[in-house]
């Protein structure tokens, strides 16, 4: 069922005309299953985690990131494609290609698209388990249990799969 999720995303990165990078760390998250993922979740394409971080973010037409906010990263999120809605602090915000947003450390902030979107997280140094839910339910899942991370085999076969 991933490998689905992830041609879906890699369909709206096409459509966006970016290139798929060849090595990668992807992770699908899948906050309330992957049954629902097409409702919660999104496609994390991490290029670089160094000082700084750089992912692409694929979120499907109709899909919302939950709520939660970060005690150690800061980001910014530049779209590339599409329409992001983003709110954070209670406020929300519509953001079309070419604009940026910034999320300070501990802002409550939640993502979706109706009509489907691409755009980089430019942020500090991600860190596991740095992403507090406000529902109570994803946060008492584990990590583990809130994404499923394509392995660098599947991702060249996927690649392959894509003429890519």
């Amino acid at each position: 069922m991933h490998k689905e999720m992830l041609h879906k995303a890699l369909r709206v990165m096409r459509e966006a005309k970016i290139v798929f990078p060849k090595s990668a760390e992807i992770n699908i998250y899948h906050h309330c299953g992957m049954e629902r993922f097409e409702q919660t979740g999104a496609v994390f394409i991490n290029i670089v985690n160094r000082d700084y971080c750089k992912s692409y973010v694929v979120i499907l037409p109709g899909q919302r990131y939950p709520c939660h906010y970060h005690k150690i990263k800061t980001e910014s999120f530049y779209v590339l494609y599409g329409i992001l809605n983003v709110e954070a602090d209670g406020r929300v915000c519509e953001l079309r290609e070419g604009e940026m947003l910034h999320i300070e450390r501990g802002m409550e902030h939640s993502f979706w698209s109706d009509t489907g979107t691409v755009f980089e997280e430019i942020s500090t140094n991600y860190t596991k388990n740095d992403s507090f839910y406000l529902n109570e339910e994803i946060q008492k899942t584990s990590y583990a249990q809130r994404r499923t991370m394509i392995d660098p085999e599947e991702w060249k076969e996927v690649r392959r799969e894509w003429k890519e």
